[in-house]
């Protein structure tokens, strides 16, 4: 294929034609598929923290002895070869690279241009050093070896292997498998990450795929990455805020104290300021519901926050809007009345507070001069300086920036909201996922009246759903001991009456309704629930993929607690009725359901199934082996299972740690 036909193919450029599926069967399985690797992929590569000289977040690799740049990134690369093996060092950002690779292709499916369909292969995750049809399709359980066979075919699959050295001393049975699967479906974009090995005379690193280009990934010398979400995660939820708050007004002084060139726009301003620009940086993302803001509309709001830049106190540029009052940048009572009469017909042209100038400020003020004459250069330069000392706000890739977390978005836009005085708005909003986060930030802020904030949201609630219910307790996790001991008592009250569930209806509300916002209350009510309402607790964790939860289900897999009822829970999306079982059953069917949706989930179902009760186990095996069995049996051409593959893995694992202590029993029906 020559670069013309592969870049048809290419997601930057193309829009592929539909496939040939006539009876749409595909059509579900593939988009539930791509959401499925956005979720996965799509925002993990945003949770950093990034430390000192950057580059733009699109690595750049050294390509070897092929017609492209000599320095040039793996979409390009891409655009010319269809085959890449980026090769790269421990901590180098290979996985980073295919999470990014992966992401990009989901998103561009999910806006309707239905490109290429995306299918991540962790080797750390394969149960054989191997790749085929059937290794892929079992860590892309939701799309099934169907879709990807369909993508194959139509030449609109990329595959993404991560971690070729991760095998071992299969590496090199997996690199045949790997050129095999690539010259037995050509057309389809590949990339191969993988650490150098020694082959050959001693100290000398190569490697090399039959019918790839090799590249190497750009070393970044000097940089420090932190997760900065993991960091937090572990901190005391009533300090969340303050850490954050410390992070980002440490992070917006580094333009004060790093040596950035002589006039330079941000180390002009003070720190108060630079927390109004990127606070309203942070007010469009959100407004916009984006994670990554281009750079036009940044320019754009750039341009209209500069246009009232003022030059006060001598040479300090301090920023202003015309929605509020800033004592520092308004002029004397006299000179606000000369500007009133200057304006006499009222149509607002005489030179507002927001405006770009204001004479006689603080007694000494000078105009901008040049400065403010030339905006688009103010703008041009305050992008650069961001783009070359970059860390609160990072260049993912070119032309598009995001928060280096984001927590730091919503943060500053509760910031922004504050500063406002729009805390009703976020009220308004507490239905929104979107929000959530930054609701929960606005009542950590210490200006704010957090039990006033709180009331507020429980009011607008009014009983008639839990979500702001829900949203109150984690905002009187962050207010601390600020608010008073009875509303503490109201939170509670009503917190109970939502977890944890006590029957199948209470969990289909949770996951359908409710959302992940009930994730932290789910565990938290843990400690005091009945072994019946921890069964229930575990199903609706696993239902709400909600993240944190994976681990807490590992350790509720363990748990050998009778539960005295019978249990109505799901598998298929069929009701099951599972009787005289024990907590751990419950907590390995959510796993189960999880890692089907989850391929990287898998790894913990895997250890769950170690530590599980014996008859735990034994049950969970039965129930889903018949189950599967009835699937297949009711499969068609026209339905086909999404699954199998999947599926078959998991059993041949449960069955492997049944054989220990002499099988699996047979199957009895409640």
């Amino acid at each position: 294929m020559d670069g013309d036909d592969l870049r048809r193919w290419l997601w930057t450029d193309a829009i592929a034609s539909a496939p040939n599926d006539p009876t749409g069967v595909l059509s579900f399985p593939e988009r539930d598929h791509v959401d499925s690797v956005w979720s996965e992929h799509g925002q993990a590569h945003v949770r950093v923290l990034i430390r000192n000289e950057q580059r733009p977040m699109d690595m750049e690799v050294l390509p070897r002895r092929v017609d492209a740049p000599s320095r040039c990134t793996v979409p390009e690369l891409l655009a010319r070869h269809e085959r890449v093996l980026v090769v790269g060092g421990r901590g180098s950002g290979k996985t980073t690279l295919i999470a990014r690779l992966a992401a990009r292709a989901a998103a561009d499916h999910r806006q309707g241009t239905r490109t290429l369909v995306p299918f991540v292969v962790l080797v750390s995750l394969l149960d054989d050093p191997r790749l085929d049809e059937r290794a892929i399709a079992r860590l892309s359980p939701i799309g099934g070896v169907v879709l990807l066979r369909r993508a194959l075919e139509e030449r609109r699959a990329l595959v993404l292997v991560d971690g070729l050295d991760e095998a071992g001393s299969g590496a090199r049975r997996l690199s045949e498998s790997v050129e095999a699967f690539a010259e037995a479906h050509p057309g389809n974009p590949m990339v191969v990450t993988t650490r150098p090995r020694r082959e050959g005379i001693p100290g000398y690193t190569r490697v090399e795929l039959r019918g790839f280009v090799t590249a190497t990934l750009v070393p970044q010398p000097g940089t420090r990455v932190v997760a900065a979400h993991r960091f937090l995660a572990r901190r005391d939820p009533g300090r969340r805020t303050s850490l954050i708050a410390s992070a980002v007004d440490a992070l917006l002084e580094r333009y004060a104290a790093e040596e950035l060139r002589p006039g330079a726009i941000l180390k002009s301003l003070d720190l108060r300021d630079r927390r109004l620009l990127f606070g309203s940086i942070a007010w469009l993302m959100h407004s916009d519901r984006l994670v990554e803001l281009p750079v036009e509309p940044l320019a754009e709001l750039l341009r209209w926050r500069l246009d009232g830049a003022r030059w006060v106190e001598g040479p300090r540029l301090v920023l202003c809007r015309a929605d509020e009052e800033v004592d520092l940048c308004r002029a004397d009572d006299e000179d606000d009345e000369e500007d009133m009469d200057e304006d006499e017909d009222g149509d607002g042209d005489g030179d507002p507070q927001g405006g770009p100038l204001e004479r006689g400020a603080a007694g000494d003020a000078r105009e901008l001069g040049e400065l403010a004459q030339d905006i688009d250069g103010m703008v041009e330069r305050v992008i650069e300086e961001i783009r070359g000392h970059q860390g609160l706000l990072i260049e993912r890739r070119p032309g598009a920036f995001s928060f280096a977390d984001l927590s730091y978005q919503a943060y500053l836009n509760a910031v922004d909201h504050v500063r406002i005085g729009a805390l009703d708005a976020l009220i308004e909003e507490r239905s929104d996922p979107w929000s959530h986060e930054t609701i929960v930030h606005a009542a950590g802020i210490p200006e704010v009246d957090a039990a006033a904030f709180i009331r507020a949201l429980l009011e607008a609630d009014r009983g008639e759903a839990p979500v702001a219910t829900l949203l109150a307790s984690r905002c009187a996790e962050v207010a601390g001991g600020r608010l008073p001991p009875q509303l503490r008592r109201t939170i509670a009250r009503r917190l109970s009456a939502v977890v944890p569930p006590r029957s199948p209806f209470d969990v289909a509300y949770l996951i359908d309704d409710v959302g992940e916002i009930a994730g932290p209350a789910l565990i938290q009510a843990l400690g005091s629930a009945s072994p019946s309402e921890r069964a229930y607790t575990a199903m609706a964790l696993g239902g709400l993929r909600h993240r944190p939860a994976y681990g807490v289900l590992v350790r509720m897999a363990a748990d050998d607690s009778a539960v005295n009822e019978p249990i109505v829970c799901w598998l298929w999306d069929e009701e099951q009725l599972v009787k005289d079982q024990v907590i751990g059953c419950f907590a390995l069917l959510a796993l189960f359901d999880v890692a089907l949706a989850v391929p990287s989930a898998s790894a913990l179902f895997l250890q769950a199934i170690e530590g599980a009760p014996r008859g735990a186990l034994d049950c969970v095996y039965t129930l889903i082996d018949d189950q599967h069995a009835q699937r297949i049996g009711r499969a068609s051409e026209d339905e086909p299972i999404r699954d199998p593959e999947a599926v078959d893995v998991l059993l041949a694992k449960m069955r492997k740690v049944l054989d220990r202590t002499g099988g699996p029993s047979g199957w009895k029906f409640p």
